[in-house]
């Protein structure tokens, strides 16, 4: 089956087109700001910036959001120097565009008693959009 669409319906179907590539690309660049900031608040210790970037009723793997808070500060506690960066990432919106997944390596150097120690690897993370912006679900 063709359809055929005049002039002005073609330019309307073009402006659509963009708009989705428009909102698929803010919503990919404002996760990737949450991926960055929890590399940030994991590098600088910041446990207050950590719990702002996840889900507020994150739980998986019977892992609540206070179980994996505590679990961040003691690992802050243990090692007086960390350093993360994340890198490859590919990022998939969901058809509902209120979720998303992120696969990406992560690279971990800690510091201890003047020890370094450290580890590359690939994870994958969940988001979900909230009212105040994108949001890590899950995967941690």
């Amino acid at each position: 089956m063709v359809f055929h669409v005049n002039k002005p319906g073609r330019v309307l179907l073009l402006l659509f087109a963009l708009s989705l590539g428009a909102c698929v690309n803010h919503d990919k660049d404002a996760i990737n700001a949450v991926l960055d900031a929890r590399d940030q608040a994991v590098s600088t210790h910041d446990i207050l910036a950590y719990d702002a970037l996840l889900l507020p009723d994150y739980m998986e793997r019977n892992n609540s959001k206070a179980d994996l808070i505590i679990r961040m500060h003691n690992l802050f506690k243990q090692f007086d120097t960390i350093k993360m960066a994340s890198d490859n990432r590919i990022i998939r919106i969901q058809e509902d565009g209120r979720h998303a997944l992120c696969e990406q390596s992560y690279h971990l150097r800690v510091e201890s008693d003047g020890v370094w120690r450290e580890l590359y690897q690939r994870e994958q993370i969940a988001l979900t959009r909230t009212k105040s912006g994108w949001k890590i679900s899950g995967g941690l």
